[in-house]
């Protein structure tokens, strides 16, 4: 049964401020602009057989959240994984999640699943068996694959995904610009002066995985 549209909101509200409270390194995730029912995420690996991998993926949530059927992941485009569908990008969530428990399953238990299949690769009940077999046989050309997967998603870092190309809350990157790099200075320092004529509120140095923030825009954004 379809919930009442503000019921579902509070509902997915209150999931995404239980997000905010835990520690769940390497992920970014935000509400999509044109639905609530979908969340935009960006996976930055740093270690594991995938490490430097930035991998996109949605949360789509079903109208009937809590109850009902669980959430359904996708990653764009498709990683090569056991446990990922090559054609869909579908992650088996259902391998975690057989059945979904109002009171004792979260989203961002979800996003806790995402992370641990690239550290811990299991091959039982695979849903791309091309992926479980060579991890199991031939483990160095699964390596190989792993990072021919890896150098295309750094690759196409700064290219829209087409899944969230309309969404105005679609997570996208820019080339680092060299000029930040006085700004970042002068940031850490404490001084202002060097933000003028500057456009944007944070960026983040390739390979480095520390946002830096205009002091004088934290208020205005956290109220």
């Amino acid at each position: 049964m379809e919930k009442n549209e503000y019921a579902l909101d509070y509902i997915l509200q209150a999931e995404y401020n239980l997000l905010r409270k835990q520690f769940i390194p390497g992920i970014i995730v935000i509400p999509s602009g044109k639905s609530n029912l979908i969340w935009n995420g960006v996976h930055f690996i740093s270690q594991g057989p995938y490490e430097g991998g930035v991998f996109r993926f949605s949360i789509l949530i079903p109208n009937t959240f809590p109850d009902g059927d669980c959430p359904q992941v996708y990653f764009s485009p498709s990683v090569y994984h056991p446990q990922m569908s090559a054609q869909t990008g579908e992650l088996d969530i259902k391998r975690y999640f057989p059945v979904w428990k109002r009171n004792g399953h979260h989203l961002w238990q979800v996003l806790r699943y995402i992370r641990r299949i690239f550290q811990k690769i299991e091959i039982t009940n695979a849903i791309n068996l091309d992926a479980a077999q060579l991890y199991e046989h031939d483990p160095g050309a699964f390596l190989l694959k792993v990072s021919e997967c890896v150098n295309q998603s750094k690759d196409n870092i700064y290219i829209p995904d087409s899944l969230t190309s309309d969404d105005p809350h679609a997570i996208v990157f820019t080339p680092w610009n060299e000029r930040l790099q006085m700004v970042q200075q002068h940031l850490l320092a404490g001084t202002k002066q060097a933000f003028d004529n500057i456009q944007g509120l944070s960026w983040m140095k390739p390979g480095v995985y520390q946002i830096l923030t205009r002091e004088d825009t934290l208020t205005s954004h956290q109220n």
